[in-house]
């Protein structure tokens, strides 16, 4: 999927509450055609924002027809995706009626009937960059030629003139959606600069790291991270907590902590260095992707505080408090009994944990706070809990998270409800871990493993709870 931050974000319910029109609603209608039983999500900016951390599904009739309503100021831009698959396009509508039919069997391909023709060409191009520049991060391309580049001031060169030839194409609009196309290039082109910028700062000689730095105001200046038209682009989330990374960590050689206090310096720092929307979106944006991470971290309400200080009737509001109240739910919530916490402290190997259930079927799922894959695999537990029961097998967690993070990890396995035994790694047996059930030093999670009836390891690499059927097999052989 296009332009992902290495996390998932599950489609929730409706973002904006509405089921009415008003005279700014802007509303979206059309057909869905080639969709094969998939689901559409949609992401829309709202007032100009573009906020990362919320989509809403797509939801159709029985022909196959949906109609959208999103309140508005203004025009506004939409992006859709076919849910964990692929991306479809984005659009820019304006107020009243914008007429769109999907095909779901191809990319960046959709044709919105308004009257914002121009408009729609260029968003189409600044899709296609935005692509690019998501290769260039992810190694799947290099349409820019940097890749191999480590001149500071020539991929600062190429960057600009790539940019320009852009940034001609963009006329024939109004001035508002004019900077804001601008200003979605040069977030783009900073975040290709920090990635080539990154590379050199972790393997570069100490020569070139000094050229990259001097280049990189100039960078910075060239994208002028000030601009409030800035949070139009989906790369400003990105751009802006890099470079408040830059500041406080990588040119000081110091990280923080634990979580909460890297989420109140970010906070601190945009409080300090922003100013006006930029600052707005930036701090909520350490508040929202807290949420949608599922870190729930205990310093969030008091940031909101401090938001709401700042920015009273923010845009954000609404989607800030939703996400605090998920933040206080899941902090107060008790341990159920069937979750049994157990303290690894004197733990000197692996095996001293797995010997307490000589003659049981152990089934061993290894994760971490932090893997969205993990936390996404526990929707599919209840099979596997109740197969438990009732063939007398043992339920392992082992999380791989950091001793700091122990208060967060006890409170997940509360919040998915993950019946059984859980144990975090200490110092002695984590590289038990790692070398039984990685490869190389490398442990890939979330990791599903069996260890059978005679205390021996089974299936290093068993189904996961997702696949219950084969799972089931796999349980069954092992209790033979």
């Amino acid at each position: 999927m296009k332009n992902q931050r290495l996390g998932c974000v599950l489609a929730g319910i409706a973002i904006w509450g509405l089921t009415g029109c008003s005279p700014e609603s802007i509303i979206l209608e059309g057909k869905v055609s080639n969709l094969s039983g998939n689901t559409i999500v949609y992401r829309p900016t709202m007032d100009g924002i573009y906020n990362a951390t919320q989509r809403d599904t797509l939801f159709l009739q029985a022909d196959s027809t949906y109609r959208i309503t999103l309140p508005s100021k203004g025009n506004e831009k939409i992006s859709f995706y076919i849910y964990g698959q692929k991306y479809l396009g984005t659009v820019y509508a304006e107020p009243g009626k914008n007429v769109l039919d999907i095909d779901a069997s191809l990319e960046n391909n959709l044709s919105i009937e308004n009257t914002l023709v121009k408009e729609n060409e260029i968003v189409k191009e600044l899709s296609r960059l935005q692509e690019e520049v998501f290769n260039l991060r992810a190694r799947r391309g290099d349409a820019f030629q940097v890749a191999k580049d480590t001149v500071a001031s020539s991929v600062y060169q190429k960057l600009t003139d790539y940019a320009s030839g852009i940034e001609q194409k963009i006329t024939g609009v109004d001035d508002v959606f004019k900077k804001r196309a601008i200003q979605d290039v040069r977030m783009q082109m900073l975040l290709a600069f920090m990635n080539q910028y990154f590379g050199i700062n972790y393997q570069g000689t100490e020569e070139t790291k000094k050229e990259w730095e001097a280049v990189y105001p100039e960078m910075l200046a060239y994208a002028d991270i000030s601009q409030p038209e800035n949070v139009f682009s989906e790369a400003f989330a990105d751009v802006i907590s890099n470079v408040a990374g830059i500041e406080l960590y990588m040119k000081t050689k110091q990280q923080p902590k634990d979580r909460n206090e890297g989420k109140q310096k970010l906070f601190d720092w945009y409080k300090n260095n922003l100013k006006g929307r930029v600052q707005e979106v930036a701090m909520a944006n350490v508040i929202l992707e807290d949420a949608s991470n599922e870190s729930y971290s205990t310093g969030i309400p008091a940031l909101y505080e401090q938001f709401k200080e700042l920015h009273p009737g923010s845009t954000l509001t609404r989607a800030l408090e939703k996400a605090i109240q998920k933040n206080i739910a899941f902090n107060n919530q008790e341990l159920p009994e069937d979750i049994h916490i157990l303290n690894t402290d004197s733990v000197r190997s692996f095996k001293e944990i797995t010997d307490r259930y000589a003659g049981k079927v152990i089934f061993i799922d290894i994760w971490a706070t932090w893997c969205g894959p993990c936390r996404e695999s526990f929707a599919h537990v209840k099979p596997l809990q109740q197969y438990a029961k009732e063939n007398d097998i043992v339920l392992l967690y082992v999380s791989i998270d950091r001793p700091t993070d122990a208060a967060l990890w006890k409170k997940m396995a509360g919040y998915y409800n993950l019946k059984g035994d859980h144990v975090i790694i200490n110092e002695f047996f984590k590289m038990d871990i790692y070398n039984t059930f990685g490869n190389n030093g490398a442990l890939y999670i979330p990791h599903c493993a069996i260890i059978n009836k005679k205390g021996e390891l089974q299936f290093k690499k068993a189904a996961s709870p997702e696949d219950m059927d084969k799972l089931a097999e796999q349980l069954r052989e092992a209790g033979e």
